[in-house]
């Protein structure tokens, strides 16, 4: 199963000072991953993510990914999520 599984990296996270929000990293997934996996190979640290949703849905920790999914991780700045606690990295 393989799917075209879009990434959006919002503030500090995203690639270049002339990268677009709108533009996602697109990874094509062979098998699910695990939440922290998908961090990994996008050389993000774990302490920088304030919120990770999928499917536009806030995730826990243990979330895996599936193959099709759309992704959007925000960084700790985005401070509006503050009350989201229990589903920070």
């Amino acid at each position: 199963m393989k799917g075209k599984t879009e990434v959006y990296l919002y503030g500090s996270l995203r690639r270049g000072p002339g990268e677009s929000i709108a533009s996602p990293v697109l990874d094509n997934l062979d098998e699910p991953i695990s939440l922290g996996e998908l961090i990994h190979r996008l050389h993000i640290q774990p302490d920088q993510v304030q919120l990770v949703m999928v499917n536009h849905r806030a995730i826990s920790p243990d979330h895996v990914i599936q193959p099709g999914d759309r992704v959007s991780i925000f960084p700790r700045e985005y401070a509006i999520f503050a009350d989201w606690k229990n589903l920070r990295q």
